[in-house]
């Protein structure tokens, strides 16, 4: 049940400065990307009803369907 300390090695206290930077780059960019997602997904609600919309407005139905 006892868990093994790894030797501070330089390559090791390495490995975490780089953990330790990129968790803190990561933090920086993180309300970057779901404001975009957001973003995105409000421009394709607003273009699928745009069309939808224009769908309805210029429907004519087709004659040829009820002889």
């Amino acid at each position: 049940m006892f868990f093994r300390i790894p030797r501070l090695t330089p390559g090791y206290i390495r490995y975490l400065q780089t953990q330790a930077a990129q968790t803190v780059l990561q933090s920086r960019e993180g309300p970057a990307m779901p404001r975009m997602a957001m973003l995105l997904g409000f421009m394709g609600i607003g273009v699928s009803g745009y069309s939808s919309r224009q769908l309805t407005l210029n429907y004519k139905p087709s004659s040829r369907l009820f002889r």
